[in-house]
This record gives structure tokens, C-alpha cells and sequence, in this order.
């Protein structure tokens, strides 16, 4: 009996995470000392990712920005980095892949020691891995029937160009200092016509300063964009920001605020494999002795944005006023996949900083939500991933709370695991014996297969299935199988 072997190119599409607690100290001695903490964000970017043979080095950058109170009860920001580095491991990743590395910080904190700030962030790290892999597999077997099967998988491909962006607003005269700075990229809207892809969006910069009276002040500051691309099967895009700044100039009127940002722009396309495969065979005079494996696969549906109102109220000590909502807002989710939707919950954080006719105090509240949300492609049993995003962050004071209201925009990726069996391995064995009796009998149970039946009776399948028309379908319910031979 002759087997022959060969390839399956398979696509891979895993993801695999990590948690890292990165701490760091700053000092504010010469800053006038630091008295009371209002407020703490931190954000990541990564500066590097090496993949190795099952794991991946990831460095990033955290970067704190707090909001305090010195010695003499005045408002100031603070930005300070802090590098780090981690390694993830992954079952499936490999030198020669791409991928796709994405950061949250459910919880950052900030301590006062003295004159130094304690600060911390738990960072979550997440990898989507895209490779091939070959896996062996029978691709022939001599005097034999064979049961081939459809594998399909996902061969993704990765590209990202780089954007500059830049805007200018006049505020006027009597700006005293820029004491926060911010700079977001919403979650990106695609169109599409005629094979090309417009991603499009904005960063949205945020200006807190000080005016001439020592009074907060905010402005938001819209940088669009929009990016067209190639297209071909299903793509995602993400833009992030890489790096941004505020510049502070005098004007012919007054002061100047230019903001300059760099995004990354991201194109993850993914496009069908089809291959066929040998799943089970019955020789003819022979039996056969099988090595079968299981491939698990993640394949990429679509990517869709959604945006929802988000509101709720803080209350606040007596005689206080809203000064602003702090930069950075930030939401955990969880998303459930249903037919034809998926539905995402979870809390967003909010920080109001208020002042008071003596300085300024702090306070947090959180607001459940949960929304769902229409998402055609969606089929139970499929994955999802979500990205949540808080922006346009208002607030209203009415003597005793700070009505907040925002925008929540969810970024849903929809995915469907797929398994798959083949052969990976055949060899000869018995001879299949030869009966003497004219009729064989075998009482096959529900659920079995016509291969395992024809290998179990020592036939071939195509001659059951002539004998039992029945069998051309796995079995519903118990059934007695026959089979009439030549003496």
C-alpha cells in the first residue's frame, strides 16, 4: 500500500496576554513640593516587540500624568515615563510572524512621601500573533477509500504607515501655564467603495491651563484624519497615537496653542486558505492504522465601531464648582456575542476636579452600562474582542452633583473559532480476514461514523453505503447494519 504525504499551510491568528505592575517614584522638591493627589492616568505605548520561538519580549512606556496640589495649595500637572519590559508566551509564536500588540491600565495609583510621588500602573498586555505554520499530512493512500475534508484558515497580513497631524487655536490672552495635556485617537470608521478602504477619525487633544486668576481652564482641540488603503478580504484598522505636543505662543491677539501629533495607522487584512484534507481512510484489502491531529483556528469576521450616550452624577462637597472633567477617562468592558448583535457591559471611571473658594478637591464615581448593539456578522458562538474609548467628557454642576455626560465609542473585532481534523499519519496494518458466512450483521449506535463502521466490518465504505443507503449520513439513532459477501 503506497501513502503519500505532504503540507497543509495553516494561518495563525492567536492571541495570548500578560499583566506587568510597573512602579516608579518622582520627586517634586523642586517643583514646590507635592500636598494632595487629585488625580492619576496612565497610558502605554509600546517601543519595541521581539518575537522568539514560543514567546514574545515586549518594552514599552508608561507614561503617568498626575494632577496634585503643592505645598501652597496650587494646581499642578506632572508628566513623568517609566520604561518596562515583560515577556509574553505564546504556544504559536515564531520569529518569522507579525502582530498586533495592544495595552490597558485598569488601575493606576499615586502615594505621597514627603517631597516624593509614588506612583504605579497595572498594565494588561495582549498579543495577536499572525503566522503560517506547514503541518504534516497524508495526502494519498493507495487501494483505499478516503474521507477528505475542506481546511480553511486565515493568512493575515499587517502594514501601518505613519501620519502627522497639526492644528492651532487661539485662547486668548492671560494664560498663565499649561498645567495637563492629553492627545486620544477615537476609535477609526472605515468606507468602502470599489476595492478601497477610507479610514477616518481624530485625535482628540486636550489643554488644561491656568489663567492669570488661577482658575481652570479646558480646551478640546479635534485633529481629523482619514487614510485610504487597499483592499482585499476582511481588514481592521486601529490609529494610535505615537507622540504628541503642545506648544504655548504669542500671537499677533493674544496666545496661541499649537498641537502636533503623530498616529500610527494600522491595516490588519486577513484573507481565506482553502486546502483539502484527508480526515479517515478503509483500505480495500488492508486495515489502517491512523494518526489523526486537531486544528484550532481563530478567523477574523469584521470590525465595526459603535458610539453611545454615557451619563451620570457625582456629588461633591458643599460650596464647590466644577472646574472640569480630568483627561483620560477610562472604561473596562465585557462583550457577549448573540445572533445578529453582541452585547457589551461594563463600568466607566470618571474624575471631576472642582474647586473650591479655598483650592480645589477631587472626586471619583463610576457608572455602569450596558448597551446592545446591532452587529449583522455575529453568530452565537463566536468571540469578540471590544475597545472602549470615553471622550467628549462633560460636566454641569446644579449646587450639590456634576451631571456628567460623554461619548462611549466601542471598537468590536468578531471572531470565529473553527476546528478541524486530519491525518497526519498513515501506516499499513492486518490483512482484513476474510469471511465465510454470506451476510455480516453489526448493530452500529448513534453517532457513528461510516468509516469507523466500514473499518470495524472489514469493508469498504462505498460498499456499505450500497448495501445501507442509510449510512450516507452519520447515524441519528441506532441502526442494524448489513453487509453481503462473496464466498
Amino acid at each position: 500500500m503506497e501513502i503519500g504525504y505532504g503540507e497543509l499551510l495553516i494561518g495563525i491568528n492567536e492571541k495570548y496576554g500578560e499583566e506587568v505592575i510597573v512602579e516608579t517614584s518622582v520627586g517634586t522638591a523642586d517643583r514646590g513640593g507635592a500636598s494632595k493627589v487629585l488625580s492619576v492616568e496612565a497610558e502605554v505605548k509600546a517601543t519595541g516587540v521581539e518575537l522568539l520561538e514560543r514567546e514574545a519580549d515586549v518594552s514599552g512606556k508608561v507614561n503617568y500624568r498626575l494632577l496634585y496640589l503643592d505645598k501652597q495649595d496650587r494646581l499642578c500637572g506632572l508628566d513623568y515615563f517609566k520604561d518596562f519590559k515583560c515577556r509574553v508566551a505564546g504556544e504559536k509564536i515564531a520569529p518569522s510572524g507579525s502582530f498586533d500588540v495592544r495595552f490597558e491600565v485598569p488601575d493606576a495609583g499615586a502615594r505621597i512621601d514627603g517631597d516624593t510621588v509614588e506612583l504605579s500602573a497595572v498594565v494588561d498586555i495582549s498579543i495577536r500573533y499572525f503566522g503560517e505554520e506547514a503541518e504534516k499530512a497524508v495526502t494519498s493512500i493507495g487501494e483505499a477509500e478516503y474521507a477528505v475534508r475542506e481546511i480553511v484558515s486565515d493568512s493575515t497580513k499587517k502594514s501601518e504607515r505613519l501620519v502627522d497631524l497639526e492644528k492651532t487655536a487661539e485662547i486668548g490672552v492671560g494664560v498663565k501655564k499649561i498645567v495637563l495635556f492629553a492627545a486620544e485617537a477615537s476609535p477609526v470608521k472605515v468606507s468602502r467603495e470599489e476595492g478601497l478602504a477610507t479610514a477616518f477619525g481624530e485625535v482628540v487633544a486636550t489643554v488644561l491651563y491656568l489663567n492669570e486668576a488661577d482658575e481652570a481652564v479646558e480646551l478640546s482641540m479635534p485633529l481629523p484624519f482619514a487614510e485610504k488603503f487597499e483592499e482585499e478580504g476582511r481588514a481592521a484598522y486601529r490609529a494610535t497615537v505615537k507622540n504628541a505636543r503642545v506648544i504655548l505662543t504669542d500671537g499677533e491677539d493674544g496666545n496661541m496653542i499649537e498641537v502636533e501629533a503623530t498616529i500610527v495607522m494600522q491595516q490588519v487584512a486577513a484573507r481565506e486558505i482553502t486546502q483539502t484534507a484527508i480526515r479517515t481512510a478503509c483500505g480495500e484489502k488492508q486495515l489502517i492504522e491512523e494518526k489523526r491531529e486537531t486544528l484550532r483556528n481563530a478567523f477574523f469576521k469584521g470590525q465595526d465601531c459603535f458610539a453611545e450616550n454615557l451619563s451620570g452624577a457625582i456629588p461633591l462637597a458643599e460650596n464647590a464648582y466644577v472646574a472640569f472633567v480630568r483627561p483620560g477617562c477610562h472604561a473596562v468592558a465585557e462583550v457577549t456575542v448573540r445572533e445578529g448583535g453582541v452585547r457589551v457591559e461594563g463600568v466607566a471611571a470618571f474624575q471631576v476636579i472642582y474647586q473650591l473658594d479655598e483650592g480645589y478637591g477631587s472626586m471619583q464615581g463610576e457608572f455602569p452600562f450596558g448597551y446592545d448593539l446591532a452587529f449583522p456578522a455575529a453568530s452565537i458562538g463566536d468571540k469578540a474582542e471590544v475597545l472602549v474609548e470615553i471622550g467628549e467628557a462633560k460636566a454641569t454642576f446644579n449646587g450639590k452633583e456634576a451631571h456628567i455626560s460623554a461619548k462611549a465609542a466601542f471598537d468590536v473585532a468578531l471572531y470565529r473559532e473553527g476546528e478541524y481534523e486530519y491525518l497526519s499519519e498513515a501506516t499499513e496494518g492486518d490483512l482484513i480476514p476474510e469471511s465465510e458466512a454470506g451476510i455480516s450483521v453489526y448493530f452500529a449506535e448513534k453517532g457513528e461514523d461510516l468509516y469507523d463502521i466500514a473499518r470495524t466490518m472489514g469493508v469498504l465504505p462505498s460498499a456499505l453505503v450500497n448495501a445501507n443507503p442509510f449510512l450516507a449520513e452519520p447515524l441519528t439513532e441506532d441502526r442494524k447494519v448489513l453487509i453481503f459477501r462473496k464466498k
